[in-house]
């Protein structure tokens, strides 16, 4: 095993690590590697790309004895490694094409050639199972050798004479097996390096933005219709965004800004957001009219939808600031996954709403049910007056307005005890009247219970039950009705 041989082919393997570093760079590699797409689109760039790392393998080779000796098995089974039997065919044939064509004089070109296109083979056969193995090193240095082992196979096929196969083979088999696993098994751990940081990067973006989402929680939860709370939520969102500003619509206008304001209108990117139901990535805000600038001379739009169920209701939009970077693919899915956050609680929020809605409903249903009865009633028994005691019929009539303008002018989900049995006296006013002697009325209730606050029109209920059935207590042999039982006595 010769050290100088060594030595090349590590200096080869450094060469090709830089390579992958530098092919991290590219968009389609790393939506690949980090498993967000694998479409055939990608799976030709990276053949195309890990072809010409192979080609750049075969000019880095050391001539060994009429060969070169090189690490094309770890681009190409790579490629197909990462992107499937479209890349590592790509790569291979690439790299296979150029190996002959380099030194078609050499014994070996036809061979090496030819092994070159089927270590693609191997790497796309490998690649169903490379994500399912727990020891994926073991596995990459595996696949590293059957490569290697089907370059032997070729080689002992096709080139010739077959003496000088064997003493080649001799010399560089064990080398290029333990450099080109060393190789492999780097270049991988660059990819997993890269596929890491993006899982990293996905988690701090939610965690940023469930922090936010969780700020802003108070100041949501009436929906987009307080401005002034909306306000406050555009400047968390900017405090916690390095270099943005923020603006919040509905569907026809601004509802808040932070740092941003726009002259006239809403932005295109956010009429086209609010148009489709898709997020809006507008990075060449010249096209804009100048009147729809942000004063900030913002660089581009992040327009995200925000949704109650399918429905959108509204906008949020980050704006970079004058001279900031233009926005990064790491802010776009910050506003995705904050703008996920926000529809959520105004989805929830507008569910509240409608449960709170129901029962206004129900309880309103309930008083028209038993309002009518108490009108009629009340009507027979001021007609019954009006000849023998007009003065009477008259002062029942003002009780009777007084009692339907606050049981209808009520909307509040809890009034004060004092107003509602104010409006109970008015209730046993005009019942007393009907009955007249039956009905003896005497109201007590400690002071400090006259700020207690419940639900209106339902302590007329009580007397009106009491009325029909038997009291709950007895008090010097009166018959006694009690809206607070536990305070009887106090």
């Amino acid at each position: 095993m010769s050290d100088s041989l060594l030595a090349s082919l590590f200096l080869n393997i450094s060469l090709l690590l830089c390579a992958s570093a530098f092919l991290t760079e590219f968009k389609s590699t790393r939506k690949v590697v980090q498993n967000r797409e694998n479409d055939l689109g990608c799976q030709i760039i990276i053949g195309l790309l890990f072809g010409v790392m192979a080609c750049l393998s075969t000019y880095f080779g050391v001539d060994v004895q009429g060969a070169i000796v090189n690490t094309r098995v770890v681009s190409v089974a790579g490629a197909g490694l990462i992107a499937g039997p479209v890349g590592g065919l790509i790569a291979g044939g690439i790299g296979g094409l150029h190996r002959y064509l380099y030194n078609q004089s050499s014994f070996t070109s036809l061979a090496c050639g030819v092994g070159t296109v089927w270590f693609g083979v191997v790497g796309a056969v490998a690649q169903h199972y490379y994500s399912k193995t727990r020891h994926r090193k073991i596995y990459l240095v595996a696949v590293t050798i059957i490569g290697e082992l089907f370059q032997v196979f070729w080689l002992l096929l096709l080139a010739r004479p077959l003496s000088a196969v064997i003493e080649l083979e001799k010399v560089i088999l064990l080398p290029k097996i333990l450099v080109n696993s060393v190789g492999m098994v780097l270049m991988f751990e660059t990819f997993d390096r890269l596929r890491q940081n993006h899982t990293d990067e996905l988690v701090q973006y939610q965690t940023r933005a469930l922090y936010i989402a969780d700020q802003c929680l108070p100041y949501l939860r009436e929906g987009l219709h307080n401005h002034e709370n909306l306000s406050v939520v555009s400047d968390i969102v900017r405090n916690n965004t390095t270099g943005y500003h923020v603006l919040l619509t509905d569907r026809t206008t601004v509802l808040a800004y932070s740092g941003a304001e726009i002259l006239e209108g809403l932005p295109p990117s956010v009429m086209e957001c609010l148009k489709t139901g898709a997020p809006q990535i507008d990075l060449h805000p010249k096209k804009v009219q100048a009147k729809q600038l942000p004063r900030c001379a913002a660089e581009g739009f992040i327009t995200m939808p925000l949704r109650a169920g399918e429905a959108v209701i509204g906008t949020m939009t980050l704006l970079p600031d004058a001279g900031s970077p233009l926005a990064a693919e790491s802010d776009v899915h910050f506003a995705t996954t904050l703008a996920k956050f926000f529809s959520t609680i105004l989805e929830l929020n507008n569910v509240d709403y409608q449960i709170k809605l129901r029962h206004q409903a129900e309880f309103r249903a309930f008083q028209a049910q038993i309002n009518p009865h108490f009108f009629y009633n009340t009507l027979n028994t001021i007609s019954a007056f009006c000849r023998t005691k007009p003065d009477e019929a008259r002062r029942l009539l003002c009780t009777l307005a007084d009692y339907y303008r606050h049981t209808l002018s009520v909307n509040e989900e809890f009034v004060t005890l004092a107003s509602e049995l104010k409006n109970v006296q008015n209730y046993l006013i005009i019942t007393r009247a009907r009955f007249e002697d039956a009905i003896h009325l005497s109201c007590e209730w400690p002071p400090e219970a006259e700020e207690f606050r419940l639900p209106p029109c339902r302590t007329v209920d009580y007397p009106a039950t009491c009325g029909k059935r038997r009291a709950p207590w007895r008090h010097n042999g009166k018959r006694s009705a009690h809206p607070y039982p536990h305070l009887a006595g106090k």
